[in-house]
């Protein structure tokens, strides 16, 4: 069964919260359709390692929400509602209108209805460490011998120099 922003609410027992904030920044028939609206958008994992969350949208048109959900449940309810800030943000404004700044005055009004800080980037113990083991080797300094280590591998056609010592780094 695919999972919703409103079945994760109501798992989680946000979605009263969620409801309550729409209800203090809406009026009349724009609550129902935007809880509506908001309701039927998909929650699914994400396997980012360096961010916590992400509220996907194409075309005016939400796609989903992406959660990383190996962090702490506090910080994961945190997330979910830092992105359902975003979506309510996207859905409550009028169509056809060029998407707002990301992180600008409506999304922190958002923010504040839905009882959470309004900052921009989120903090897990857990995530760090599964990027931490995400980790490999992808080039050495040929130079002084630097590793250096990503998640993803360098380009094997470019020619990339170790900021340190100036040496030439040569992908494995």
């Amino acid at each position: 069964m695919m999972m919703t922003v409103k079945s994760f609410a109501t798992e989680q027992n946000l979605w009263c919260r969620i409801e309550d904030a729409v209800k203090q920044a809406l009026e009349g028939n724009a609550v129902d359709a935007l809880l509506q609206r908001l309701a039927g958008v998909p929650i699914k994992s994400s396997r980012a390692s360096r961010m916590l969350g992400a509220y996907i949208f194409k075309t005016g048109e939400p796609v989903c929400i992406r959660l990383q959900f190996v962090q702490s449940p506090e910080s994961l309810q945190q997330t979910f509602l830092h992105e359902v800030a975003h979506a309510c943000d996207h859905l409550s404004h009028q169509p056809k209108k060029v998407q707002r700044r990301g992180h600008g005055r409506a999304w922190q009004a958002w923010a504040v209805a839905l009882g959470i800080l309004p900052v921009r980037c989120g903090e897990s113990a857990e995530l760090a460490q599964l990027h931490r083991t995400r980790l490999k080797p992808v080039a050495v300094c040929q130079k002084c011998g630097f590793v250096l280590q990503r998640v993803r591998r360098l380009n094997r056609r470019g020619d990339y120099i170790h900021r340190s010592c100036g040496g030439r780094l040569k992908t494995l």
